[in-house]
């Protein structure tokens, strides 16, 4: 079935009508007129979640896949109101009724004659806690249960997922979900010819001739560019050619060329290359020539090969004016009496670049702000790199989900990662993951090793997860934000930073072992990841509920933050004085005296088992490398309690996997995952590893 805005969303809010006076809180609209270059992606619904009768409607895409673009579109075509989260003064319990009645909108809910598209739910997120957040989802679902028409709220996955499992938990509902999709490749083509159209009325005005008389062969040259980067991207692991703002990127690159005979070879020079890296590159390479042509023709005396406004000069320029810091030093190889004509030529560019918007401070897409971002983060000029690590952790918007590939294709990028990168690179494959994929972090190395290991995976099961291998240098400090989750680390040498100083998330599955755990908190969460999904794929390891942590010493922003776990999940700490308030409820116990073989055993156990890492397919697995490494086995004792697992079948052999089997682990080891996790040793466990 097709959910398109004319056959469908039209359809099924034809009762709507439009508002009868101008809406008075911030992030309440109406949108009177479409985008007429609007070009809809196919949306799909979850098999599972099929029940449109539900009073609320929820859609879920990755970042940057056009969320708000068809939000606008389906109330421009509907007369429904759109509301923008990330513009609310507050949201919280009676958020939506109370703008209902501010608007004077209620009367026309009561009748069935308006609805409510909400957008923003991540940016919302950020913002508020946990309570404020599962109070703003009552207040959703007592407004919508009350009307005739569905409301329909939109975020990113996990975000949409989290809201299905509250609103299924607190209030009954089996909302459906629908899931945006990328572009397949007509209607790529469709969004860039579009999007040259768009160009030409304002950007590009010199476009307008050439792309009327010469139409076909920019279309031509859109068919051929579309096709080959569907077939790179399909290569690389990721469908690029499929997001909105990387097709908005092809279409800066083409209409940049106003000679139709040259608008083919000029777009294939993209393939070259990296995809997104070749999309901005050629675009700043254009750039640079017209300012230098320009030059040349203005100013006597300006050299003929004077190497200025390059690739690195314009992204130095323009992080500068996005971030908000001075300019560092930029060596020009000019005389003097061309670097003023140049400078001012220069501020005239900036002004009017293709990477900003029309204020000229901000990034005109997701795509671009990921190649300043990166660019600005890898700089050697502190402050630039400083207000990069900034604006990336800003709460008002989320995670970029094109900042790791730009950042881990950048040449800049040293064999040593910062470890206060890590987590927003992280953050940003996170927001890529598609429905049914699961995004986990592991970071693993000893005290006195000069390098961890970094890993990132992302999929849906351990054959066909895509995996990121880094390094960081030991020793230095991982920074994450308000929510944790997905993450592992075993590295008794690196500190851990979390939380903004309001409330902080931490979902399990999580572990942490390190030298150093710094809190900024007045409140602790700690909660599952959302426990069943319309998929009916699962979004955790069920046998994995529990966050521990561990470190060799504490600190905490806030004395005595407020501690709340929630059910199902666990929560173990352990550090010098863990058993003083308010962790005393969670410290760990101290079980009864081992051996020093039992001991030696039982570490060598858990080393091994914690370091599988859960796949939303429910499998546990590591791939062969990091299990049979001599950091994993240490010695003779490590390998052999993996033969001995191998020889009860605990371990198998896939490919390249080894994966294990929790059920027979229970049964054959007398033990459970979590019980491994949080130290719950019995007898029976005792008694394997001591056959060992």
């Amino acid at each position: 079935m097709s959910y398109s805005i004319e056959s469908f969303w039209r359809q099924r809010l034809a009762a709507v009508q439009a508002p009868g006076e101008t809406l008075k809180s911030n992030g309440w609209a109406v949108i009177k007129q479409g985008d007429e270059s609007y070009v809809q992606a196919d949306l799909s619904l979850r098999p599972d979640s099929t029940d449109l009768s539900q009073p609320v409607w929820l859609i879920a895409a990755p970042g940057a896949v056009g969320k708000t673009t068809l939000a606008k579109a389906i109330c421009a075509a509907s007369n429904a109101v759109y509301v923008d989260l990330a513009q609310a003064t507050a949201v919280g319990g009676s958020y939506v009724v109370g703008g209902l009645v501010q608007n004077g909108l209620l009367s026309q809910w009561e009748a069935g004659q308006t609805t409510l598209v909400i957008d923003a739910l991540d940016e919302a997120r950020l913002r508020v806690t946990q309570a404020a957040f599962e109070d703003f989802l009552a207040d959703v679902a007592s407004v919508a249960q009350k009307g005739s028409l569905p409301l329909v709220l939109i975020g990113r996955v996990g975000i949409v997922e989290e809201c299905w499992a509250i609103l299924n938990d607190k209030a009954g509902l089996d909302c459906p979900i629908f899931d945006i999709e990328l572009f397949d490749a007509e209607r790529a083509i469709a969004f860039v010819v579009a999007s040259l159209t768009k160009l030409a009325k304002k950007e590009y005005p010199d476009l307008k001739q050439p792309l009327e008389t010469h139409p076909s062969k920019y279309r031509q040259a859109v068919e051929t560019l579309v096709e080959r980067l569907t077939i790179a991207s399909s290569q690389d692991g990721n469908r690029f050619v499929g997001y909105a703002p990387v097709l908005e990127a092809v279409a800066k690159v083409i209409a940049g060329e106003t000679n139709p005979s040259q608008v083919g070879p000029a777009t294939l020079r993209i393939l070259e290359g990296k995809i997104l890296e070749r999309l901005v590159s050629e675009i700043l390479q254009r750039e640079s020539t017209k300012l230098v042509n320009q030059m040349r023709a203005s100013v006597p005396g300006f050299p003929v090969d004077a190497t200025v406004y390059g690739e690195t000069e314009q992204l130095v320029r323009l992080s500068s004016r996005v971030l908000g810091v001075a300019t560092p030093a930029i060596r020009m190889d000019l005389p003097q009496h061309a670097i003023g004509p140049y400078e001012h030529a220069v501020a005239t560019f900036l002004e009017q670049h293709p990477f900003l918007d029309g204020s000229g401070r901000a990034p005109s897409g997701a795509v671009f702000s990921a190649c300043i971002v990166a660019h600005a983060l890898l700089h050697s000029n502190t402050d630039l790199r400083s207000a990069a690590e900034a604006y990336a952790r800003k709460d008002h918007h989320a995670p970029n989900p094109f900042l790791f590939d730009f950042y881990r294709g950048s040449p800049q990028v040293g064999e040593k990662l910062p470890a206060a990168h890590i987590g927003l690179l992280f953050e940003s494959v996170q927001a890529k993951s598609q429905s049914g994929e699961v995004a986990r972090l592991s970071v693993e190395g000893d005290a006195d090793e000069e390098l961890v290991d970094v890993e990132i995976t992302v999929g849906s099961g351990p054959q066909d997860s895509r995996v990121f291998e880094m390094f960081a240098e030991n020793g230095g400090t991982l920074q994450f934000g308000r929510r944790v989750a997905g993450v592992s680390v075993d590295a008794g040498g690196m500190d851990i930073e979390m939380g903004e100083g309001g409330q902080l998330e931490l979902v399990a599955p999580l572990a942490l072992n390190v030298r150093t755990l710094l809190l900024h908190c007045s409140e602790l969460v700690v909660k599952l990841e959302a426990s069943k999904h319309p998929t009916g794929a699962g979004s955790s390891d069920q046998a994995d509920t529990a966050a521990v942590l561990e470190a060799q010493q504490f600190e905490s922003a806030e004395s005595t933050p407020l501690v709340t776990v929630r059910h199902g999940a666990e929560l173990q700490v352990t550090w010098p004085g863990s058993k003083a308030y308010p962790w005393t409820n969670f410290s760990s116990e101290s079980g009864p005296a081992e051996d020093p073989a039992t001991a030696d055993a039982l570490r060598a156990l858990r080393r091994l088992v914690m370091s599988f890492r859960s796949h939303s397919k429910g499998q546990l697995a590591r791939f062969r490398g990091k299990i049979e490494h001599a950091r994993m086995t240490k010695g003779v004792l490590g390998e052999s309690v993996r033969h001995k697992l191998m020889g009860d079948e605990v371990l198998t052999i896939e490919g390249a996997m080894y994966v294990l089997d929790p059920k027979r682990l229970g049964d054959r080891v007398g033990v459970s995952f979590l019980d491994i996790k949080l130290k719950r040793y019995g007898p029976a466990v005792r008694a394997y590893v001591q056959g060992v």
